[in-house]
């Protein structure tokens, strides 16, 4: 099955301490047999997430698709501080975030961790949306079609309609079939479902930053103001206690820890509770911590887009509490992290290597896009979703009504008969 977890290699070895599986078993990735039709229907299934994502008709009135607020020129983010939705006058309150390695955002967990000192301690993480009130990527794509300041659908009837009449919905209709197309709850659930295959898709997951030709071992991927602001990042600016530049699981590192703070950013507008509106009072005012893979690309920042270049980034982080005035209000002072940012001590020349880092984390691949090359091309090294697809936190769709059945299950390898039950057939 596709497990919830981001580390197969994890979970094999403490199937093997159980006894469940071989010890030589856990140091081997799993190999997904995939038949040659299941590779056509999951391609299907990827192009008809990719036009449902350009389709601007899906929308009330018409005229509002994903891509409105996801550009690839911006590493599929926004460049506006908050994004205009479908009917005129209305905006979010938050900055569209990258959709650059969202499908590998761990999925919205309670988690136990352990301190340096050896103490344990529980942490919210994961989870799509600033606020991660979507578990999983499933459950992300859903809300902007139903969302009044973003695609303001009434319904899943209506959104059903709309597709029928769409230029690809004949396509459509072959992936899935005709008694699954007829049935609203189907064809909406396999909706979604494409737009997570598309969102799977390796342009999304390139992985061919500077920073990781440097991390693999070429020492001279990064200039020597970069390796200088790597430094900073590492030791006196406490930026990788909360983007990590470790790997996790199968990928090299996605540059975040995807846990929750409250940075104290300035107000603006409307208070944002964030996490607070999920689970309370500690909550209030947190966020997730995004990665920083082509951070480069996505200005403006911040969770309300209230902070317009890396250069005030560093700046806020450096001296939020030293220059208040400079930074205005926030919206929850009392739940504001006070400990690890804020008054960093850093000097002007840190500041400036640290602005330097931030582009050796962006992807080679979206920034050599040509003019009226719709999207990136990743590196043909980068491993496709069908062989990769037991590391994706994607396992919510299962409790959807209109889950179909378990399709994508592991085929399980025959066991060998004992000379007995050999024996016993011959006879």
């Amino acid at each position: 099955m596709n497990y919830p977890c981001r580390n197969w290699n994890v979970v094999c070895l403490m199937l093997a301490m159980l006894g469940s599986l071989p010890r030589d078993v856990a140091a081997v990735e799993p190999v997904i047999a995939v038949k040659s039709d299941e590779i056509a229907k999951s391609r299907m299934a990827v192009t008809i997430g990719q036009k449902i994502f350009l389709d601007r008709k899906l929308s009330l009135p018409v005229g509002q698709a994903c891509v409105s607020c996801h550009s690839p020129s911006a590493a599929f983010a926004d460049a506006r501080s908050v994004s205009p939705g479908a009917v005129k006058g209305r905006k979010g309150k938050r900055n569209a975030p990258s959709l650059m390695y969202a499908a590998l955002i761990p999925s919205f967990a309670y988690e136990d961790l352990f301190t340096k000192d050896g103490s344990e301690i529980y942490a919210y993480e994961g989870g799509l949306f600033h606020d991660g009130r979507a578990r999983d990527l499933f459950e992300q794509v859903q809300q902007p079609f139903f969302d009044r300041n973003e695609m303001n659908l009434p319904d899943l009837a209506d959104l059903a309609t709309r597709l029928r009449r769409a230029e690809y919905a004949a396509e459509f209709e072959q992936w899935i079939g005709t008694r699954r197309w007829n049935d609203d709850s189907q064809l909406t659930y396999h909706a979604f479902r494409a737009l997570v295959e598309f969102l799977k898709e390796p342009m999304f997951r390139p992985f061919d930053a500077r920073i990781d030709e440097y991390l693999a071992g070429n020492s001279e991927a990064l200039s020597t103001a970069e390796i200088r602001g790597l430094e900073v990042f590492r030791g006196a600016g406490k930026c990788a206690d909360c983007h990590f530049l470790e790997p996790t699981g199968w990928s090299p590192a996605l540059l975040s820890d995807f846990g929750y703070d409250n940075l104290g950013v300035p107000s603006r507008g409307e208070k944002d509770p964030g996490l607070g509106a999920r689970i309370g009072a500690e909550g209030m005012g947190q966020f997730r911590a995004p990665s920083l893979r082509n951070v480069e690309l996505t200005a403006p920042y911040m969770h309300n887009g209230s902070i317009a270049t890396l250069q005030e980034v560093m700046e806020f982080y450096n001296k939020r509490d030293v220059e208040t005035k400079r930074w205005g209000a926030t919206d929850y002072p009392e739940t504001v992290n006070r400990e690890d940012m804020g008054k960093l001590n850093l000097t002007d020349q840190q500041v400036k290597d640290l602005v330097a880092l931030m582009s050796a984390f962006t992807d080679q691949s979206v920034v050599a896009r040509k003019s009226g090359q719709q999207f990136p091309k990743p590196p043909k090294t980068v491993p496709s979703t069908a062989a990769k697809r037991l590391y994706f936190p994607d396992w919510t769709h299962r409790l959807h009504p209109a889950f179909p059945g378990v399709v994508d299950q592991v085929p399980v390898s025959p066991q060998p008969r004992s000379q007995q039950e050999t024996s016993d057939r011959a006879k």
